[in-house]
């Protein structure tokens, strides 16, 4: 049975008094490039279990940015935008290890800067989950 988690109050936004966000949207964070399985395993877990509208985003900053440049995962990143998830990269990160935007598998999206992306999520209330 999956579980119906968008009627579940994730925290109450300051400066609204009636205004609650709901785990509806998640933001996974990979760092470590060696955790990218995890990562998709977490993500299809959630996927699986979780009835309802999900808005999922993975965000990679640090090595985790060069998986998205390697052509090996283009199936599987595929799989994960059909089924809504959005791919997101810290430009800062592919400057530092010299990936051109251009390598990146189609569909993932550089941000200016991972950290920065996290804390704009978080405010609005989405769930995060550090891979």
């Amino acid at each position: 049975m999956k579980s119906s988690i968008k009627n579940i109050p994730c925290r109450k936004v300051f400066g609204h008094s009636n205004a609650y966000f709901y785990m509806n949207n998640v933001i996974f964070h990979l760092h470590d490039k060696d955790n990218i399985a995890t990562a998709f395993s977490n993500i299809n877990n959630l996927i699986k279990d979780v009835e309802g509208d999900l808005s999922t985003i993975l965000l990679m900053n640090g090595d985790a940015v060069v998986t998205m440049a390697d052509k090996k995962y283009i199936n599987k990143v595929a799989y994960f935008q059909k089924k809504g998830v959005k791919f997101k990269v810290c430009k800062n990160s592919l400057k530092a290890f010299h990936i051109d935007q251009n390598d990146l598998i189609t569909g993932v999206t550089p941000v200016p800067a991972g950290v920065a992306e996290l804390v704009r999520k978080q405010n609005q209330g989405w769930a995060y989950i550090k891979v």
